[in-house]
């Protein structure tokens, strides 16, 4: 087995193809910087999975050595590199582990008279599960970028790559900003934080469900904290309606999770206000594009269907989020108890606004990029394939 091997899906299909581990670290910078938790950072040292053998020292996984059946040997690169990622588990790998279960999958399959074939073709399909998905023009290895608003590009920079919408109605004259935030594996706060704050709003209402220990830098920010969590349903409309209640004068409220990523050298709060808003409707505006909805060209478009993939990024105008805060099925689903209240956020506002004949634009590219390792939610959910933006302003707009 090649351990200091790891992979990345080369085209649409999600054929896999491998390349150098010495970019393995490479895939976990935000996990390696954040202490957003009080659960210390893994270590080789202080990770359950590791076990020296040998001498002189040579590493192993016992998650490994479970999964495969092999000694688990692992170089200390890769050993470090998991260790900047979440703990992986049996049923939850994260991409180093997922990366050699592929590799071994891979030649043990290649054999034509490999023995339990059907446990091998199992591990390669939850291996790749639990990959990146890389589009044909992507970097698999993208470069968080450094908050220096020194740097920052004109808003003409936008205007070259991402054209104001044909036709607008109304303007922005005031905000509320509000970003939801909840205990994970893998933390993310600090670096949207950052990135919203070089973008242009650097005073957002934290909204934080459940326990979570928030980084001194951010602690002056107004904060609004259940005890015990509430659920990403629940949370997510009691933080629209408190938004509301804060600021009467705000004409357009904009609810961000916590593993968006804005391109920090750009004025995107600027280009908003004069983007906004799109056609002859007031509609909710998703500055989240994921592959899967990107458009064939650059500009500003409606979806013509039920938005379905992502709430990382949404603004509503106030009277849309008045409606969706009084409306009593929204009520019902986000208050009552059971999966409803804790399901996912994209598709309740996707079929309510279309349900509701509100049209919902979005940007290609995005205007963020989504940069959750891990989801909130779902244990096994990633920010990878359909859940990756696959043009993202802050690439094509180079700093």
């Amino acid at each position: 087995m090649e351990s200091g091997r790891e992979l990345e899906f080369s085209d649409c299909r999600r054929r896999p193809k491998i390349r150098s581990a010495s970019t393995l670290g490479q895939l976990f910078p935000i996990a390696a910087t954040d202490s957003l938790r009080r659960v210390s950072p893994r270590t080789p040292d202080t990770c359950r999975h590791y076990q020296i053998i040998e001498h002189p020292a040579v590493p192993s996984c016992s998650l490994l050595r479970s999964l495969l059946n092999t000694d688990g040997k692992v170089s200390h690169e890769i050993c470090q590199a998991c260790c900047r990622g979440f703990e992986p588990s049996e049923r939850d790998l994260n991409p180093v582990i997922a990366s050699l279960v592929w590799s071994q999958a891979q030649e043990q399959l290649s054999n034509p008279d490999c023995p339990d074939r059907a446990r091998w073709q199992e591990l390669e399909q939850r291996a790749e599960a639990n990959l990146p998905v890389v589009l044909p023009d992507e970097d698999d290895l993208p470069v968080v970028q450094a908050m220096n608003v020194s740097q920052q590009r004109p808003v003409v920079s936008i205007l070259e790559v991402l054209p104001l919408p044909a036709q607008r109605v109304g303007r922005v004259t005031q905000w509320a900003v509000g970003v939801t935030t909840a205990p994970r594996r893998s933390p993310t706060l600090a670096t949207c934080l950052r990135s919203l704050a070089a973008v242009g709003w650097d005073r957002p209402h934290l909204f934080i469900d459940g326990d979570l220990e928030i980084p001194a830098e951010f602690g002056t920010l107004p904060r609004t904290v259940h005890l015990p969590s509430l659920g990403a349903r629940q949370s997510y409309y009691l933080a629209l309606q408190e938004l509301l209640a804060l600021h009467p004068g705000a004409d357009a409220l904009m609810l961000v999770q916590d593993d968006a990523l804005w391109p920090a050298h750009l004025p995107v709060r600027e280009y908003l206000e004069w983007a906004l808003w799109p056609d002859l409707q007031r509609g909710l505006v998703s500055c989240w594009c994921c592959s899967d909805d990107t458009a064939s060209e650059a500009g500003w478009h409606t979806i013509a269907r039920p938005w379905k993939f992502g709430a990382v990024a949404f603004i509503f105008p106030r009277e849309c989020a008045e409606r969706f805060v009084r409306d009593p099925e929204i009520q019902h689903q986000c208050r009552s108890g059971g999966n409803a209240a804790t399901a996912g956020i994209s598709m309740l506002i996707g079929n309510w606004a279309w349900q509701a004949g509100i049209p919902i634009s979005f940007t290609t590219p995005s205007l963020v990029q989504h940069i959750g390792e891990v989801s909130a939610i779902y244990e096994t959910s990633r920010a990878v394939g359909i859940r990756r933006a696959s043009r993202y302003l802050g690439d094509e707009v180079r700093a």
